[in-house]
């Protein structure tokens, strides 16, 4: 963690120029056309709740339990409803981040075989005389790496699947939290662990980047520590082969908690020394900022002399061969997940319309915001959407040994936290179109008609905003697959002739320039060339990239790099002869909407 740490502090540093750089330079971009809908949900709000059955190790037995699911995600268990209904303190509340959700004894079987490799030979005995006894057959497995795992069965088909729906959905939010903060903290952070990772060989992401700082700092501690400890302490538990391995799992699990508390209690220090150097940053970098970046300008230009064409060779001997194909396959997976959200959408939009429609009441018109918030806030509505990005892991779980890349799990919690975000959006928006139109609706029929069109229009703003998406996202997957690739086959070469370029440098006390930074840089500005080759067309700065680029503009002669480009969502015919009889209405829609007024000002005015 000290080690750690100091990784932070210089990520910081050069993740606050950045900030500086694009407040006194900024570059015009698209905004997204949809209102984005941050307002937060309660906490304490039951999303579900019911009895399920649960493995109880210590007592090698089924038991049933009562399980309450909140608005959070954090998931309580209770000895019984009435206890819940009391408010008594939960007997244990399950942590999802990080897990991962199984609903067979096969795939069970095969992360035991994965994770318990010291244990050769006793996996399927340990699940024959602990976990073959299921009382139904209906079961579902919560696996993590370090903490406890959660055995469950339920009594009906449907029950399963709404619990296994709700939990892959506690899963996916509570992974991706660090996505919804779009700061240059969160992003110098991102870069410290990698960094950290890179200094001990391991590149690219995996899933420990899942969950929030303190988790994915867990995690790092744990890399590291398990093999450590396994060498050391699995040779002197004794007993039978099952009892060690349930030793170990509970020492495992102990061990975890013990590691998240003190790395809590040291990212808290890790906040305050942070808002301590970004005062002195302040102080540094605003007055001399024209000096430091002249300074790095001109480190930069040495380091492109010396090291370009190694770094140009490297991707055409290793990146331009294969970039094409996986484009294509990527692109491909996301246009699907993308177009089903859309249909989603629509679908739902329009069938609540028809019931507004056919009731004949403009009274009806105030419960539409409402109705449309709820069926597609549903987990079992947009786990159809979530669905379609199995076949992208699948693909990448295929490709990834060409780069040694690993990380496929964590790309696809991605794809679908940007296909949850986007239909939040579109539903906000909807409601607050809706809401602003609802006064010139009068009569029964003109409130079907503004329904409608209010409808055309977020359907526009929805494919605007999906077909950005879209394209950032299969940037950064290429830039995750091919980035670090390249890097780590450049290390032996290149990383030596560093150390002579900090002789360029004044004295940094606060680590502003970083000669392996800006080498890295580099490697990013001429993979990212050879990614925009594949691509073809531009695209606006994203919100939220993997990769903090905004001094990496430097290396171009032009003010702005290229961003990737992802093909349109095919529209099917339906869609292409629904929008042709819409577009004459489009305009008329529009004329009307500029006299309302502007809904991101109003939402100011009014507090929200």
């Amino acid at each position: 963690m000290n080690n750690m740490r100091l990784h932070c502090q210089r990520q910081y540093a050069a993740a606050f120029l950045n900030q500086v750089w694009n407040e006194l330079e900024p570059r015009t971009t698209q905004g997204p056309q949809l209102l984005q809908n941050k307002e937060p949900r309660d906490s304490n709000q039951v999303i579900f709740s019911g009895y399920i059955m649960q493995y109880v190790e210590n007592k090698k037995k089924w038991k049933e339990r009562y399980f309450v699911m909140k608005a959070d995600y954090s998931l309580e268990c209770f000895e019984s409803n009435e206890a819940a209904q009391r408010g008594l303190k939960p007997d244990m509340t399950v942590h999802l981040s990080g897990c991962i959700l199984l609903s067979s004894v096969s795939d069970y079987r095969e992360m035991l075989n994965q994770s318990w490799t010291v244990f050769n030979g006793v996996v399927d005995t340990y699940l024959e005389e602990q976990h073959l006894g299921f009382p139904t057959s209906q079961h579902l497995f919560l696996w993590h790496s370090y903490r406890p795992h959660l055995l469950l069965c339920f009594h009906t088909e449907d029950n399963c699947h709404t619990w296994s729906v709700l939990f892959a959905d506690g899963i996916r939010h509570l992974n991706t939290v660090l996505f919804g903060r779009d700061s240059f903290d969160v992003r110098a952070f991102l870069e410290a662990v990698r960094v950290y990772r890179e200094q001990k060989g391991r590149y690219g992401i995996c899933d420990l980047y899942l969950g929030s700082e303190t988790e994915i700092l867990s995690n790092l501690v744990m890399e590291d520590l398990c093999p450590v400890l396994e060498s050391q302490l699995i040779p002197h538990i004794r007993g039978a082969e099952i009892k060690r391995k349930q030793t170990w799992l509970k020492m495992l699990g102990e061990m975890y908690a013990v590691v998240e508390s003190h790395v809590s209690e040291k990212f808290q220090t890790l906040l305050m020394e942070n808002e301590e150097q970004k005062q002195r940053l302040e102080r540094t970098i605003r007055p001399d900022f024209n000096q430091i970046l002249t300074t790095k300008k001109q480190i930069m230009e040495k380091i492109r002399a010396s090291l370009e064409g190694r770094v140009r060779c490297s991707c055409q001997e290793h990146v331009q061969p294969q970039l094409g194909s996986v484009q294509e396959a990527v692109a491909g997976s996301m246009k699907t997940l993308l177009a089903e959200t859309r249909r989603l959408f629509s679908e739902e939009v329009s069938e609540v319309i028809d019931k507004v429609k056919s009731a004949g009441d403009g009274s009806s018109l105030a419960e539409v915001c409402s109705q449309i918030l709820v069926s597609l806030r549903h987990a079992a509505q947009m786990h159809h959407c979530y669905k379609k990005t199995e076949e992208l892991e699948r693909y990448l779980s295929e490709v990834g040994p060409r780069f040694t890349f690993c990380g496929a799990h964590f790309l696809m919690q991605r794809a679908q936290h940007i296909t949850h975000q986007l239909m939040e959006d579109a539903v906000y928006t909807f409601q607050q179109m809706l809401t602003s139109m609802q006064p010139a609706a009068g009569l029964p029929a003109e409130s079907g008609h503004h329904l409608d069109k209010t409808r055309v229009l977020v359907l526009k703003k929805l494919d605007s905003d999906s077909n950005a998406a879209g394209r950032q996202f299969v940037r950064d997957v290429l830039l995750e697959l091919v980035l670090p690739f390249v890097l780590k086959t450049l290390e032996p070469s290149c990383k030596p002739e560093l150390p002579v370029y900090e002789a360029f440098m004044s004295v940094d006390d606060d680590g502003l320039i970083q000669i392996e930074s800006i080498f890295k840089e580099l490697v990013l500005h001429i993979v990212t060339e050879e990614i925009n080759k594949v691509m073809k067309e531009t695209s606006t700065q994203p919100k939220f990239s993997l990769y903090n680029e905004s001094m990496a503009y430097l290396w171009d002669n032009e003010p702005q790099l290229p961003v990737a480009e992802i093909p349109t969502c095919s529209t099917s015919p339906t869609e292409l002869a629904e929008q042709a009889s819409a577009l004459e209405t489009i305009k008329e829609c529009e004329e009307e909407t500029r006299c309302l007024p502007d809904l991101r000002k109003s939402k100011t005015a009014d507090g929200m």
